[in-house]
């Protein structure tokens, strides 16, 4: 049997320490499920297109744990662009649990390990972190002509009760699908002046940080296709900007409200591109606060400790601060306090411990190892 030294002991011991805690993925670890239908008999191309689901549904899993709800439907809309850039290059580990056929469908059930710091950084790139309440505020003036000769429709200039037009109602409501946060008619109007001034104006007093202005107009053709044009402006009110312009003119044999959507359809990402740039990306206040782990004569218990820690969602980071002897304390990086750290890590069973905590420092003692 070999026998070091007792400082050679030490130096091994204080290597092991320090590679435990090299720095690491921001890792998630979680079970999904794929399905995928088998066409032409063809198994293993069923088998990548069941993979590929579940990949995606871990994604979902991940990203619906951060996103606020009003950003869910933007978020279903552009999530498998972001998936498929990805490509396989955040999967850290994985392990096909198990594989069943029901006629022609493939279920697959998969324990993937993700690195997930990419996926929040693009989150939050995408203004899809921010909660409804905290996104800029829109009024919608838009008039609203045709197609008979006389219909106009302008809810500022109309007696209460004032709703938006059938075009404004159809705009505002995919706005607010994608989570923009879309002003109701306001029933009092501080101004009964017309004109670009005026319209900012009211915007400013009800509260509203940009204004879409202009007018929806539809003809009906000697041939009964409907002719239509949009011209709008985008303003933001606070900066007494105007950001952009939209002129679009479209004919068919559809309905009103399908025209409204077919002219909505070309504007609506360049409208919502506009505003992302002023919305406020959202992120948790990360605080560095110290932990420490008293009473360590099992190395084992010790490494499931800090892995643990580290698979906590509130952690970002774990790093040595101090070793003397059998207690060795930790800076750590949390978006969460340590009280639910420490109830979280109670919750896994590693090991019989004492915890306490005082202030900005928490410390663990191992029991009876």
């Amino acid at each position: 049997m070999m026998v070091f030294p007792r400082s050679t002991c030490g130096y091994i011991w204080l290597l092991l320490v320090f590679c435990s805690l090299t720095p690491a993925y921001a890792q998630q670890s979680l079970v999904v499920s794929g399905i995928s239908a088998i066409e032409g008999n063809n198994i293993a191309q069923a088998d990548k297109l069941a993979f590929d689901d579940a990949f995606f549904k871990a994604y979902l899993e991940i990203a619906l744990r951060i996103v606020p709800a009003s950003s869910s439907f933007d978020l279903m809309q552009k999530l498998q662009g972001f998936v498929h850039s990805r490509g396989t290059q955040d999967i850290l580990q994985y392990q096909i649990l198990s594989r069943s056929q029901q006629e022609n469908i493939l279920l697959m059930e998969v324990d993937i390990k993700l690195n997930d710091t990419p996926l929040k950084e693009w989150l939050q790139a995408q203004a899809l972190t921010t909660p409804l309440t905290l996104r800029p505020k829109i009024l919608l003036m838009i008039s609203s002509r045709g197609p008979g000769l006389s219909e106009r429709y302008e809810w500022w200039t109309m007696n209460v009760p004032r709703s938006y037009s059938h075009f404004e109602a159809q705009l505002a409501g995919r706005l607010k699908d994608f989570g923009e946060f879309v002003s109701d008619v306001p029933q009092k109007i501080p101004f009964t002046q017309t004109g670009t001034d005026s319209a900012t104006q009211m915007a400013s007093a009800i509260g509203a940080d940009f204004l879409i202005t202009g007018s929806a107009t539809h003809k009906l053709t000697a041939e009964k296709f409907l002719d239509s044009r949009l011209e709008i402006s985008l303003m933001n009110i606070h900066a007494k900007q105007h950001l952009s312009s939209w002129n679009v003119s479209l004919r068919g044999s559809v309905d009103q409200k399908t025209m409204n959507d077919l002219l909505i359809n070309t504007v609506l990402d360049q409208i919502r591109s506009q505003i992302a740039k002023k919305v406020t990306t959202i992120s948790p206040v990360v605080k560095e606060k110290t932990l420490c782990i008293a009473g360590i004569r099992d190395y084992g218990i010790y490494q499931a400790i800090i892995s643990a820690l580290r698979s906590m969602d509130s952690i970002t980071k774990i790093s040595v601060s101090n070793i003397k002897g059998h207690d060795i304390c930790h800076t750590i990086e949390t978006k969460g306090s340590l009280d639910n750290i420490l109830n979280t890590l109670k919750q896994k069973q590693i090991a019989e411990m004492d915890m306490i905590i005082d202030g900005d420092i928490a410390t663990i003692r191992i029991l009876n190892p």
